[in-house]
This record gives C-alpha cells, structure tokens and sequence, in this order.
C-alpha cells in the first residue's frame, strides 16, 4: 500500500491543467506528475478507485458527481484522502 503523504511533497498543491476537465485529467496530470506510485495508491483500471480513495470536489464526493468524470474546472478544491482500515 503507498503513502499519498510521502508521494506529495507538501499537503496543498496547485495544478494547471486544461479547462473544461474531468477528475480522470486531473488524475492523468499527478501521474505525470508523481508517478506511477501516485496511480498506484488513487487508481485502478477505471479510474480512481473508491476502494483506496474518498475524492471530494469542492466538500461533495466525486461518486455523486460523476466519479472519474466529474467536472473539473479552474479554482476547484479537489481533496484525495486515503482509506483507512483496521481493527
């Protein structure tokens, strides 16, 4: 399991990419970015995986909006937080 934490080198970053987009560009743009252990810890074959992942857009889950095809666009808050587990 990777560490989001570790992969970004600080807790806010800002991302240019361009308008309109979707999460799933976004999503594209950090793996350019960070790498393939960055897709590894948010990402699965469809997409940000909702079972490694919450991703909210602006305070609201990107599942209601639309999942890996929300609507992005300039001045969005997109917070990705791990899961966690255990007992």
């Amino acid at each position: 399991m990777h560490n989001i934490a570790k992969i970004f080198s600080a807790r806010k970053i800002f991302v240019e990419i361009p308008e309109p987009s979707t999460l799933h560009g976004l999503l594209r743009e950090l793996t350019r970015i960070y790498g393939m252990e960055f897709f590894d810890a948010v990402c699965d074959d469809t997409g940000y995986s909702e079972s490694l992942v919450a991703v909210l857009v602006n305070g609201t889950s990107a599942a209601v909006l639309g999942g890996a095809e929300a609507g992005i666009k300039d001045g969005d808050d997109v917070l990705i937080l791990p899961l966690i587990s255990g007992g």
